[in-house]
């Protein structure tokens, strides 16, 4: 139990000794982020879709060795 205060009091801390970064984020940031969304977005798709046909084909081929 201690040590999980411990901890739990280093992790909170830690935000206090973190200055501001003032970083700057240009337009083609937005852009960027919005082009890998969609690119992750249609790779899940594909995905899905190829393991979707993958596990249909299996399940007719058990049902079609059923019917005989």
């Amino acid at each position: 139990m201690k040590s999980y205060t411990i901890i739990l009091v280093l992790l909170f801390s830690t935000g206090y000794f973190i200055s501001d970064a003032y970083a700057y984020l240009d337009a083609g940031t937005g852009s960027i982020i919005l082009q890998s969304l969609i690119g992750v977005l249609v790779g899940v798709a594909i995905t899905l879709k190829i393991y979707w046909l993958k596990i249909k084909e299996k399940f007719s081929n058990i049902s079609k060795k059923n019917e005989t």
